[in-house]
């Protein structure tokens, strides 16, 4: 008795194939970025992706190159980052925006 692929003949890959090519193919291609501590999970196309990556402007780099798999429907990155490099708040809140600005 042969098992087929639910998704088999109907132009769909299955979340196997879809994971496979995220951990053998797109995550190790993107260059400068340490992925090892990424993991993924496929569900009905729709990708997962937690881990640890060492600065806050992987993440998206990494979430941009799992999307562009074949077969990926949506990405939801919950990856965290040790290092913040990304400006959250460009200058202190409670300070004027101008030098010689009197409140």
């Amino acid at each position: 008795m042969t098992t087929t692929s639910p998704c088999e003949g109907t132009g769909r890959r299955s979340d196997q194939d879809i994971l496979d090519e995220i951990e053998d193919v797109a995550l190790p291609s993107i260059a400068g970025v340490d992925t090892s501590l990424v993991r993924a999970a496929v569900d009905n196309g729709r990708v997962l992706l937690v881990g640890r990556l060492d600065w806050d402007s992987h993440a998206p780099l990494v979430g941009h190159v799992v999307a562009g798999v074949p077969g990926v429907v949506a990405v939801a990155n919950r990856i965290r980052c040790t290092w913040d490099d990304v400006t959250r708040f460009p200058r202190h809140p409670h300070l004027p925006r101008r030098w010689g600005w009197r409140c």
